[in-house]
């Protein structure tokens, strides 16, 4: 398996993380709010996807750069956005500081009201492993070299 299709696998696996973890989320804590990046992680998720599929098939060298384009911002958004800031800050490191004993009063000026100080390990952990398949997105898109992907291939 080459290096795009690695950074396109946990590139989807960090999206459909994420809609797991806020499904689950609005469901335990009856917060319909988290709901809503599961509504922004779908239409990010067919983008992906369809961009990958046009940016290797086509022979058109504006689609294919258009596509390309396509591919690297809801890359960016899932891998960044998603893995690490929020699998990132939001979970690994408030969980390093609750089970490091950081007092409760400084953890909610960190993490204000909308945010649950852990307290149920699948929600945790769905949420730690959104910065495990982030930051694997982001080494594979660093082996990647994007500049062949753009150019269009000779017609044979």
């Amino acid at each position: 398996m080459n290096n795009l299709r690695k950074l396109l696998l946990h590139l989807v696996l960090t999206l459909i993380m994420t809609i797991i973890h806020h499904v689950y989320g609005a469901n335990i804590y009856k917060d319909a709010f988290r709901l809503h990046v599961v509504f922004a992680a779908v239409p990010v998720l067919a983008i992906l996807i369809l961009s990958y599929r046009t940016m290797l098939a086509s022979r058109n060298s504006l689609l294919r750069k258009t596509s390309s384009v396509c591919f690297i911002l809801s890359a960016g958004l899932s891998a960044i956005a998603i893995g690490v800031y929020e699998g990132g800050y939001n979970h690994l490191v408030k969980n390093i500081l609750y089970f490091g004993g950081v007092p409760v009063q400084i953890l909610n000026r960190l993490y204000p009201s909308i945010y649950e100080l852990p307290n149920d390990f699948f929600f945790e952990f769905t949420g730690i492993l959104q910065f495990a398949t982030g930051v694997l997105s982001i080494v594979y898109a660093r082996r990647t070299d994007f500049r062949k992907l753009i150019s269009v291939p000779d017609k044979k």
